[in-house]
């Protein structure tokens, strides 16, 4: 069987946010999407950036977010290597951006709300293919339901963004760290979040953003103000 390349799979799950309701922007201009506006990143050293940027309003309880931007890093979920390299890659750009990346939607500034994982599997409410394999009675219940690669996956990328964030901060405590170090972390900036973007798991049919804090499951909705 013949799987799709990493740049269909961004064209499907784009495809599938700007149907329900999603601003989506491109890290480039897509032939095969012209309609799709783009993002751009400045300060970075390494140039790398996420697949799309999506907009939209986090409702959890009685708690909502309004036009949050979230980075998408995009891969097919056919391999566990595909996991493993998007894991690598959220955790990059988290840290490329609490050292100053800029994310830009035309000349304007705009402020990432998190950093997320999603395959082509997200739309069946998991990242790997092999998930679909368990049966719903082994869905992981606890605050939020998920499939067992994906809860690990997120739960896994929480820790590690908490373990950047203090290793930061003891750095920062560190005698004559400003000089030693040519740039520094942007303190003005709260730490975005880190986590999956699926379909809810148990087919309520809802996009869901796995991400830190309570409620850990966050409905990610169209946005309800123009942006």
């Amino acid at each position: 069987m013949k799987h799709p390349r990493e740049a269909d799979v961004k064209l499907e799950l784009g495809d599938w946010l700007t149907q329900l309701g999603f601003p989506v922007f491109d890290e480039k201009r897509n032939p095969k999407r012209p309609q799709w506006p783009t993002f751009r990143v400045r300060n970075t050293q390494q140039g790398k950036r996420p697949d799309l940027v999506v907009c939209g309003d986090l409702r959890g309880g009685s708690h909502l977010r309004r036009s949050v931007y979230v980075a998408v890093e995009v891969k097919v979920g056919v391999k566990h290597q595909d996991i493993l390299d998007a894991f690598d890659a959220v955790l990059q750009y988290f840290c490329d951006y609490l050292w100053g990346a800029e994310y830009m939607v035309g000349e304007t500034s705009i402020e990432i709300g998190a950093f997320v994982v999603a395959t082509r599997f997200s739309r069946r409410g998991f990242l790997w293919e092999a998930e679909g394999k368990f049966q719903p009675e082994r869905i992981v219940k606890g605050p939020f339901d998920a499939h067992p690669t994906t809860f690990s996956v997120s739960r896994l990328l929480w820790r590690q963004r908490d373990n950047l964030l203090k290793r930061l901060q003891q750095l920062s405590a560190v005698p004559g760290i400003e000089r030693r170090l040519r740039e520094g972390p942007q303190p003005h900036r709260s730490g975005p979040q880190v986590g999956v973007l699926v379909q809810e798991p148990t087919g309520k049919g809802h996009v869901i953003l796995m991400v830190p804090p309570a409620p850990y499951h966050w409905r990610f909705e169209p946005p309800a103000r123009r942006i």
